[in-house]
């Protein structure tokens, strides 16, 4: 069988919705937050806050304090991914600065704050257009804060492509039976099964590799060829690779395309070789929206 391959997952949140009509039920996952504050943030993601430990070798001072300029989101953790907020601070509220992160998740800089009204303690976004310190927030001290909820990207089939996975596989004169199936994960997005006789296979098992492959208007925003088992659209052998973060933004790949709203074209090639030595391809291809709100 030949090996197709055609030449074609902040405020980032991003929501894809899986409907794949030829490997399963839809599914789907819900969008990271932006890199920077967003300041509406109706999200319903948890995150357990964690007990925070300020280093007193260098408090500020007690006449420091901080001004509100617009209405701002108190969060658990420094970072949009820290959701939901404890509340939203109102404009031109005041309030104590005590810690300071230079890099939040998913990125930007954020202060730890107690508001002096309430008494209530959280981060804000340190940047200038939100509030204003008479103190520089860089020499306060680092205060200790746990890991966000994780939320990540995903895709909703707009089309079905053409392809041999989950449509009976290939039956060859021995009475075996290969074929494949395409898994998805809020986590890790894409997860590609091989199977013999209704059982996942490996390297082990004659598989090659498999190869996936992303494109946007044409142009490939992403190709990795796997060689081991779990088969993963990022990478990993068990378990697979989640989406890869930098500088406060999703890739497709370290150091590589910024996952952007659109269409992409997703293309997935299994190769393998059965006990005779014959060459099998199994593939799956589908056109996919990434959605921005």
């Amino acid at each position: 069988m030949n090996l197709n391959i055609f030449p074609r997952w902040m405020a980032l949140s991003l929501l894809l919705v899986l409907s794949i009509t030829s490997c399963g039920a839809p599914v789907s996952v819900t969008a990271p937050p932006e890199p920077t504050e967003i300041q509406t943030d109706p999200a319903d993601t948890k995150t357990v806050p964690p007990t925070p430990t300020v280093d007193e070798a260098t408090p500020a001072g007690d006449d420091s304090s901080c001004n509100v300029l617009q209405d701002l989101n108190l969060r658990f953790g420094p970072g949009t991914a820290y959701r939901p907020p404890i509340r939203v601070l109102p404009a031109n509220s005041v309030v104590t600065p005590l810690g300071f992160a230079p890099q939040g998740i998913p990125g930007g800089s954020w202060a730890y704050v107690r508001d002096t009204v309430t008494q209530d303690e959280g981060w804000v976004s340190a940047g200038a257009q939100y509030i204003s310190c008479n103190v520089p927030l860089a020499d306060l001290p680092a205060v200790a804060y746990g890991t966000p909820a994780p939320s990540f990207p995903s895709t909703s089939q707009v089309s079905p492509g053409p392809g041999n996975c989950g449509k009976g596989g290939i039956v060859l004169d021995n009475g075996d039976i290969y074929d494949c199936s395409v898994e998805f994960s809020e986590d890790y997005l894409i997860r590609f099964v091989i199977l013999k006789n209704g059982l996942e296979i490996g390297e082990n098992d004659g598989v090659n590799d498999v190869i996936f492959t992303a494109e946007k208007d044409d142009d490939t925003v992403h190709v990795i060829v796997e060689e081991l088992a779990t088969y993963c659209i990022f990478g990993g052998n068990g378990p697979c690779n989640p989406w890869v973060v930098e500088d406060g933004v999703y890739k497709w790949e370290a150091g590589g395309v910024v996952v952007e709203q659109g269409e992409y074209h997703i293309e997935i090639s299994g190769n393998m070789t059965d006990s005779e030595g014959n060459f099998l391809g199994m593939d799956w291809q589908a056109d996919v929206t990434v959605d921005l709100p």
